[in-house]
């Protein structure tokens, strides 16, 4: 086990997708699992689930799957590579220009870089879809409404009240949607920082969302599972080849500072002294 620092493990982690063929036993996987279930989730609903491939089937899938799910994706990278830039070959400096050579040049990028090699684990993890309680959520949330209403002074009120609150209840079924996806988005990248302390390499992906009815079907999935991400995690090849330096940069966080609110008392001291000068 690696003893590295938080920050560290927040620095040099990295996505790789060249790895060796050292296998990655299920023991190992376990640990990790179980390190990176104490990611926060809202409520603690911890709602997180993972399907843990073994070497053959990961081996399968990926070849099955790995291409497919980014074909639909190369669109999206070719106009990043025209927005940002292209790093010409030593070979070729002359940059792409006909529609035939960005598609050449965006498929030569990919089998470069970003096609998976040698034999690392693939994960998946989902949630399960899960209808029937969004729809209690719904009704209590139309009874708590109701019984607001009913408090009002006159029946006219109560109405008015009800139907304002109404429009509410979308959006806390939303909320309540995307709050469980912050819970997996939270566990799944702690599973890259706890692969990490064990000495492995990691890459979240998401290209297997594209293929995601296929893949179900392919591996003997029912339709409530739902995959919202993928993670190779295995032991870093020697001859792995980093990432193009565009995609490898950070850049400043864009941070709106704001220190004061219109109902502090150095607002409204500020909006005093603008009216006495007017």
């Amino acid at each position: 086990m690696d003893d590295i620092s938080l920050e560290k493990g927040l620095r040099e982690r990295r996505a790789i997708r060249h790895y060796s063929d050292a296998p990655v036993d299920d023991a190992l996987l376990a640990e990790i699992f179980e390190l990176a279930s104490w990611a926060p989730s809202p409520g603690n609903t911890q709602a997180w689930k993972v399907i843990a491939l073994g070497h053959d089937a990961s081996k399968d899938v990926i070849a099955r799957f790995e291409l497919a799910g980014w074909e639909s994706v190369f669109p999206v990278l070719e106009q990043v590579l025209r927005n940002g830039g292209v790093e010409p070959s030593k070979v070729d400096e002359r940059k792409p220009a006909t529609a035939n050579e960005w598609r050449r040049y965006v498929t030569g990028m990919y089998r470069r870089f970003f096609e998976v090699k040698g034999a690392p684990r693939l994960v998946l993890v989902y949630r399960t879809a899960d209808r029937r309680r969004y729809v209690d959520l719904v009704r209590l949330s139309l009874f708590a409404l109701l019984r607001r209403a009913a408090r009002e002074p006159s029946l006219l009120q109560g109405l008015r009240c009800f139907f304002t609150s109404l429009r509410n209840v979308p959006v806390l079924v939303r909320v309540n949607a995307l709050t469980r996806t912050f819970g997996l988005a939270n566990f799944t990248y702690a599973v890259t920082l706890a692969a990490q302390s064990r000495g492995l390499s990691t890459c979240i992906q998401s290209n297997y969302l594209n293929v995601q009815r296929d893949l179900r079907h392919y591996l003997g999935l029912g339709a409530e599972i739902d995959i919202v991400a993928s993670i190779l995690i295995g032991y870093k090849a020697d001859d792995a080849l980093p990432a193009p330096e565009m995609f490898r940069t950070r850049k400043p966080v864009a941070v709106d500072w704001i220190e004061t609110t219109p109902g502090t008392v150095a607002a409204r001291r500020d909006e005093r002294v603008f009216e006495a000068a007017q």
